[in-house]
């Protein structure tokens, strides 16, 4: 059984973020196995026949002794309305193929395209993707994400973004939020109104 994975960005025939995977593989196969990997994330990886044209979802499934992985086309999707929903208890520090607990939570949106997690009253992530906000004069994520993203750890690197906590009622502050993962990276022309955002 792969326990952990990777979604990893294909365009252009060339993996995207390989540094920033390769990094969070690194901790995880530490965290997970508490020794250090005999191999790398994209060991035996082969593009072929692939459309530049087009985006791809490369899944790396990973264990102590090996990986496999699957390539497929990439239509994006992403969420534009959220519902806010809290679990003080729920963990997904590791990128691990259980998500009962997260696909529990996204069962609560509604009529929201996905739920925002609050955890002990901060705000966490989406179901699938960290969340930006802008305020008007810099772009926020929290610092209180469930799992550090890659896009988001590359885009705080850049100094793009900065991190804070950001409580439920200080939502209020932002004019507008966006939806950020390995294979939706950040983009001025995606940012949605705050309002979009729902208690209930």
């Amino acid at each position: 059984m792969y326990l952990l994975f990777e979604s990893v960005c294909i365009e252009n025939s060339q993996i995207k973020n390989v540094a920033y995977h390769e990094a969070r593989f690194h901790r995880s196969y530490m965290q997970q196995y508490k020794t250090h990997p005999t191999y790398t994330l994209f060991d035996g990886i082969h593009l072929t026949n692939l459309d530049d044209n087009l985006k791809y979802k490369l899944r790396i499934g990973y264990k102590q002794n090996g990986t496999r992985y699957s390539i497929s086309e990439y239509k994006n999707s992403i969420a534009t309305s959220l519902k806010l929903v809290s679990d003080d208890t729920i963990s997904y520090a590791l990128k691990k193929n259980n998500r009962k607990k997260l696909n529990a939570l996204f069962l609560q949106r509604g009529e929201a395209d996905d739920v925002l997690i609050i955890k002990n009253g901060l705000v966490t992530d989406a179901s699938y993707s960290n969340i930006l906000f802008f305020d008007g004069k810099q772009i926020v994520t929290p610092s209180t994400p469930l799992l550090e993203g890659t896009c988001r750890a590359r885009l705080l690197d850049e100094n793009s973004i900065v991190e804070k906590s950001i409580s439920v009622d200080e939502l209020q502050n932002f004019e507008s939020f966006q939806l950020v993962n390995a294979l939706n990276d950040f983009d001025e022309s995606r940012w949605i109104s705050i309002q979009n955002i729902k208690k209930d």
